[in-house]
C-alpha cells in the first residue's frame, strides 16, 4: 500500500531530472535551512514519480550533515514502506516523529501505517488518534485507521471511519474501496457492490481499482458475465492492469472446459504480464491463478510449478507481515502436551449442563481439516430451512480469550475449570452469535470453524451437549488440496506453503484429534467428502438424523442454495457454486511424484481413515 501522503508541503510528482542539491555536495561549510529544504523537495518529487533510488540518496545526503533532519527520516521511512522493510519504516519514521517538535497529522499517520502492517494495532491506533487530535478533518488519517481496524476485524467500526472519509472528500476512491472490501470481508457481497456503485456514481473518473474490484465481486457471485464485464473495464483504462487480467483470466476459466481457446488465450495473457512491475500479492494471486488454469488444461507440472511460485510469493509475504507459522503450530503442540490420558483422568467431574433457555436445540460444531469438504456440508446444511450455518467466526477461541484465566492456563484450565467460568464461557460465546444474527430460537445453529478440531477439549469441557459434525477426505488430497489453495494467511494457514509443512500439520492436528475421541466422550457424526459426491442424501440423512431433523429438497442443490446465499467467505465459493463434482477425488494420483516425499508421513492417518495408498 502506498504512504498516505508525500512529505507535507512538498510537490508530489512528475519530476523528472537529477538535480544536484545546493550546498549539500562536498561543502565545506554546514548547508543552510533553505539548501536543506530545496533538497528535500527534489527528493520528494523523485519519490511521487516512483524514482525511490534517487530519493534515497538525496535523503540519506541530507542526513550525513544533519543526522536528526525529521523530513529526510520520514522520507527514507517511506521508501522502506514502499519496499516492504516494515520495520525499517517504523524505525526511521518513528525517530523522524521524535526528531520533530511538532510532528504533522501526515506524519503520524505514515508512523501509523508499518505499525499496522507489523500487527502492532494499538500502537498504530494511537499514532492515528494523535493525528486526529491534531486534523480532525485529515481524511487520510480516518481511511489508514479504518484499515487496521479491518485488519483486526473490528468492521463496523472500520465502516464508520471509511464513511467519515468520504463525508470529508466524496471522490476518495480509496475510501469506497474499503468499505466494499469490509463488506467482503463479511460476506456481504451485494452490499459491497453498493459502495462501488457509489464510486461510480460520485467520482468524474473512477481509477482503475474501482473497476477491478467490480469485476471481483460479481466473480464472487459467481456472475461471469458481468465479472468479465468490469475485468475488460479495468483493462480498457490499462491493458497490463494484473487485477483486472486476472479476473477475467478467471471467468474464462470457470466458464469453459480445459481444452478451450479461451484457456489457452487466458493463459496468455497472465504469463506474459510483467512481474517485477506487481506487488508480492499481486505475483501470488496470478501464480495462483496460472496453476488453476494449468491444471484444467492437463498441464500438471506447469501447475505445480506455478502452485510452488504462489506459496513462495505468500512465505515473502508472511515474513513482511510478521506471520510466523510457528505460533501456531506451537499452540497446537501446548494443547496436545496437556492432553494425555494421565491429565484428562485428573479433570474434575462437573455437572451435566440444563437446555440454554431461548435454544430449540444444542448448538453444533462443523469441524474437519481444511479442504475436507467443509464449505461444501455447509451449503448442504444450511439449504435446510431449520438450520442456520456461520462461517469461520473465531468465537470459540475468542470467548476463551475472554476469560484470562483460562485462556493463560489452556489446555491446563480445563482440568478444572468451575460451573460458574463454565456458564459464563457458554454466555460470552452464544452472545457473540447473537450479535451476528444467530436464531437460536428457531434454528439449529452450526459453528462451522474447520479448525476447531484441535480445541476438542474445550468444546466437550464447555459444550458437554454439542453434537460435532467431522469432516473426512483422503487425507493425501486434503494435504495437496490446501497446499494448492490460496488462502488469506493466518497463523494457521502459514503452514500451507509447503507439501512437508502441509502434512506436518495435518500429522500433528489428526493425532490430536484422534486422542480426543479416544479419551473424551464426544458425540460426533462423520461425514466423508468421497461419499458426499457420489450420492449426497446418502451421506447426509445420518447426519440430519443425528440433528433430528428430516431431509429437505433443497439441500440437494447446494450450489442453487450457495448461488442465492450469496455470502461465501471461504476460498472455496467457486467450487461450491459449481453442480456437485467427483473429479477432486483422488486427485492426488495426478501429483502423485510430486506428493512422494510427505506420503509416509500420511500413510498412517491414510490407513487409520479406511482409504487406499
Amino acid at each position: 500500500m502506498r504512504p498516505t501522503v508525500p512529505l507535507p508541503g512538498v510537490a508530489g510528482g512528475g519530476f523528472r531530472a537529477t538535480v544536484p542539491m545546493p550546498g549539500l555536495a562536498a561543502a565545506p561549510r554546514p548547508p543552510s535551512a533553505a539548501e536543506i529544504t530545496e533538497a528535500m523537495r527534489i527528493a520528494a518529487a523523485h519519490f511521487g514519480a516512483r524514482h525511490l533510488r534517487q530519493a534515497e540518496m538525496i535523503a540519506e545526503k541530507v542526513l550525513s550533515a544533519v543526522p536528526t533532519q525529521p523530513d529526510a527520516l520520514h522520507l527514507l521511512g517511506l521508501i522502506a514502506f514502499e519496499t516492504g522493510a516494515y520495520d525499517k519504516a517504523e524505525r526511521l519514521i518513528g525517530s523522524a516523529v521524535k526528531a520533530s517538535r511538532k510532528p504533522s497529522a501526515n506524519m503520524l499517520v505514515n508512523y501509523g501505517n508499518p505499525l499496522r502492517e507489523q500487527g502492532k494495532f494499538d500502537e498504530a491506533r494511537n499514532a492515528y488518534d494523535r493525528a486526529l487530535k491534531l486534523d480532525p478533518a485529515y481524511a487520510d488519517a480516518y481511511l489508514e485507521r479504518g484499515i487496521m481496524k479491518k485488519y483486526n476485524y473490528e468492521y463496523q467500526s472500520a465502516l464508520d471511519d471509511f464513511a467519515k472519509a468520504i463525508e470529508l472528500r466524496p471522490d476518495y476512491a480509496l475510501a469506497y474501496a474499503r468499505s466494499s472490501e469490509v463488506k467482503m470481508d463479511m460476506g456481504l457481497f451485494r452490499e459491497a457492490l453498493v459502495f462501488c456503485n457509489q464510486a461510480l456514481e460520485r467520482i468524474p473518473q473512477p481509477p482503475v481499482s474501482i473497476f477491478s474490484l467490480m469485476a471481483n465481486l460479481h466473480d464472487r457471485l459467481s456472475e461471469l458475465d458481468k465479472a468479465r464485464e468490469y475485468a475488460e473495464k479495468a483493462l480498457a483504462l490499462d491493458p497490463l492492469n494484473p487485477e483486472g487480467t486476472r479476473i477475467w483470466a478467471k471467468a474464462e476459466r470457470r466458464k469453459h472446459a480445459g481444452g478451450s481457446p479461451a484457456l489457452v488465450e487466458a493463459r496468455r495473457r497472465l504469463a506474459s504480464l510483467d512481474k517485477a512491475s506487481m506487488t508480492i500479492e499481486q505475483r501470488r494471486i496470478n501464480d495462483a491463478e496460472l496453476a488453476q488454469i494449468c491444471e484444467k488444461q492437463g498441464d500438471i507440472d506447469a501447475a505445480f510449478g506455478y502452485f510452488e511460485a504462489m506459496n513462495s510469493a505468500a512465505a515473502v509475504e508472511a515474513d513482511i507481515r510478521h506471520i510466523d507459522k510457528q505460533i501456531y503450530v506451537d499452540e497446537v503442540a501446548t494443547v496436545s502436551a496437556g492432553i494425555t490420558r494421565e491429565a484428562v483422568a485428573k479433570w474434575q467431574e462437573l455437572p451435566p449442563v440444563a437446555p440454554t433457555t431461548g435454544h430449540r436445540a444444542a448448538h453444533v460444531f462443523l469441524v474437519g481439516f481444511p479442504r475436507s469438504g467443509t464449505t461444501l456440508l455447509d451449503q448442504i446444511m444450511d439449504a435446510h430451512p431449520d438450520v442456520q450455518v456461520f462461517e469461520e467466526l473465531p468465537t470459540l477461541i475468542k470467548a476463551r480469550n475472554r476469560l484470562k484465566r483460562l485462556q493463560n492456563e489452556y489446555p491446563a484450565s480445563l482440568a478444572d475449570i468451575s460451573e460458574q467460568e463454565r456458564a459464563e464461557f457458554r454466555k460470552i460465546y452464544f452472545e457473540e452469535y447473537e450479535s451476528v444474527g444467530a436464531k437460536f430460537g428457531e434454528k439449529i445453529v452450526v459453528n462451522k470453524m474447520p479448525l476447531n478440531l484441535a480445541h476438542g477439549g474445550l468444546i466437550q469441557r464447555v459444550f458437554p451437549d454439542a453434537k460435532i459434525i467431522f469432516a473426512l477426505r483422503h487425507p493425501a488430497d486434503v494435504v495437496l488440496s490446501c497446499f494448492m489453495q490460496d488462502f488469506q494467511l493466518n497463523f494457521s494457514m502459514a503452514s500451507c506453503l509447503t507439501l512437508q509443512d502441509t502434512a506436518k500439520l495435518y500429522d500433528q492436528v489428526m493425532t490430536l484429534w484422534q486422542r480426543y475421541r479416544e479419551l473424551l466422550p464426544l458425540n460426533v457424526v462423520e461425514v466423508r467428502y468421497e461419499n458426499l459426491v457420489r450420492d449426497l442424501r446418502s451421506e447426509v440423512e445420518p447426519v440430519l438424523d443425528f440433528l433430528g431433523l428430516p431431509w429437505n429438497e433443497a439441500q440437494a442443490d447446494p450450489a442453487a442454495h450457495a448461488l442465492a446465499r450469496g455470502t461465501i467467505r471461504t476460498p472455496s465459493y467457486a467450487q461450491v457454486t459449481q453442480p456437485i463434482y467427483a473429479s477432486a477425488t483422488d486427485r492426488w494420483r495426478r501429483y502423485e511424484k510430486h506428493l512422494a516425499p510427505v506420503l509416509p508421513l500420511l500413510e498412517k492417518h491414510i490407513r487409520q481413515f479406511g482409504y487406499a495408498l
